[in-house]
């Protein structure tokens, strides 16, 4: 088996179904965390792993600011994210995976651009996540 290293080479988020809402600048999932809990049964004690998402939030950065990153900022009504991103084998031969997280959720933290002339806008925000799906090409 031979190991090629990978990079991401583009993303695009979609929130509600609308996509192209900007440039993905970067993406940090929620962590999967397991828990450990010791069980005993007649045979003696054993081990159990449950997993669980820890901690329950995911933070997007994207380079544009429009009406629909605006609207995500309302904490009224949950919203449904989709990250759809690319990830690119370098080597001899290129072979091209396709990674999509799928989140429900509602924004916790928000953060507006700072104004600086001539720097490229950047949007950044938080989720609070209560359900999250990561696909590898189809599979999940």
């Amino acid at each position: 088996m031979n190991f090629t290293p990978q990079a991401f080479s583009g993303g695009n988020v979609f929130i509600d179904g609308i996509g192209c809402i900007g440039i993905l600048k970067s993406f940090e999932p929620p962590k999967l965390d397991y828990d450990t809990i010791e069980a005993t049964a007649s045979i003696g004690k054993y081990e159990k792993v449950l997993p669980s998402l820890k901690p329950l939030s995911a933070k997007l950065v994207v380079s544009d600011i429009n009406a629909i990153t605006i609207a995500a900022l309302s904490t009224l009504i949950p919203k449904i994210i989709y990250v759809k991103q690319n990830m690119t084998s370098v080597g001899i031969t290129q072979k091209d995976t396709q990674i999509v997280a799928t989140m429900g959720g509602v924004v916790k933290v928000g953060e507006l651009p700072n104004y600086e002339m001539i720097k490229e806008i950047e949007h950044s925000f938080e989720i609070a996540v209560y359900s999250f799906v990561y696909e590898v090409n189809k599979v999940s």
